[in-house]
């Protein structure tokens, strides 16, 4: 609920004020993949928003279960070390589903997870010094950011390339 504050132009004299009402310590918490489908020729980006909620192991297994209803072929996840992603309960139902290969990133490895980048442009880009009123108003303004970015092939295909993934991305024919 706290803003991100961002270097910015004023008039001269008029220093910005951002006034907010963020006394509680509340969050929306988010899971995101973005996918690479080399036979449709496409990126894909998906998110999910939990208002108040930390991302556990169930939902995990949840966007797990839903991202197999899209992708009929075998997968490779590429995961950061979240104590979710790890947990016994995702590695038992992982498991049972013998097309998905998981590999981990490096601990502490921030740079080479295309999804942070996508956080990161949406947070100083689209929310900067944003100051929601409530949590409804922050969860609209996020999945609003998040949508508007989805659907732009090159700019996730841009998440992909500066997290320096060794992946060969052939996006030419793509248009915007």
């Amino acid at each position: 609920m706290q803003p991100l504050v961002q270097s910015t132009w004023a008039l001269r004299g008029h220093t910005p004020i951002l006034r907010h009402n963020a006394k509680r310590v509340r969050r929306v918490s988010a899971i995101g993949l973005l996918t690479v489908s080399p036979q449709r020729r496409r990126l894909g980006c998906y998110y999910l928003l939990e208002p108040d909620n930390s991302i556990d192991e169930t939902l995990v297994v949840a966007v797990l279960r839903q991202m197999r209803r899209h992708f009929r072929s075998p997968v490779i996840v590429l995961w950061d070390r979240l104590n979710a992603h790890r947990s016994a309960f995702v590695r038992e139902h992982l498991a049972r589903m013998t097309d998905m290969h998981i590999e981990f990133f490096p601990s502490y490895a921030p740079e080479l997870n295309p999804v942070e980048y996508l956080w990161t442009d949406s947070k100083t880009h689209d929310l900067a010094h944003f100051c929601p009123h409530d949590i409804d108003e922050l969860l609209r303004a996020t999945g609003k950011a998040l949508s508007r970015k989805r659907n732009d092939q090159h700019r996730i295909a841009g998440y992909i390339r500066h997290a320096q993934l060794p992946l060969r991305l052939n996006l030419a024919p793509l248009s915007t």
